[in-house]
């Protein structure tokens, strides 16, 4: 394997990893706090989930979609091609899901709690726990592949 190659497989495999614990963590812990967060401090704790999610939660979601793309040209010689378009229609699944349907959920939520909308993002939400869970899966199977590379 080239140092190229290696190299970002090596933080696609990390970040992919990091990226479906800090979902996780969102997930099953964040999102339900919503629930118990009275109305008077809603808006400012919403206010402050929101902007911590990007540097944490976004922007590695981000890269890890950028170097699944490049696994397509460049990747270890035992991972297939087919794995590695199948983490990224999981990634891809997971943006559409964000931008389409939690994004407009959540921009509502900046208006202030509202408790049905929550139950509708955590509803909502169970698709991507699937492709993230999913996809890590993946990362997983390429690493055990990529192992016997070596």
């Amino acid at each position: 394997m080239n140092r190229f190659v290696k190299v970002n497989f090596h933080l696609f495999c990390a970040l992919s990893f990091f990226s479906c614990g800090t979902a996780m963590m969102d997930y099953f812990l964040v999102y339900p706090s919503r629930m118990i967060v009275g109305e008077d401090e809603f808006i400012q704790y919403h206010a402050l989930l929101e902007a911590a999610i990007l540097p944490v939660s976004v922007l590695p979601f981000f890269l890890i979609t950028i170097q699944n793309a490049l696994l397509f040209w460049k990747r270890p010689k035992s991972v297939t091609l087919t794995i590695v378009a199948v983490s990224m229609t999981c990634l891809l699944l997971d943006w559409a899901s964000s931008i389409f349907v939690q994004i407009p959920m959540n921009l509502e939520l900046n208006n202030g709690k509202d408790v049905v909308l929550i139950e509708k993002v955590m509803t909502t939400n169970w698709g991507r726990i699937v492709l993230e869970i999913t996809q890590a899966v993946l990362v997983l199977v390429m690493m055990i592949k990529a192992g016997k590379d070596e």
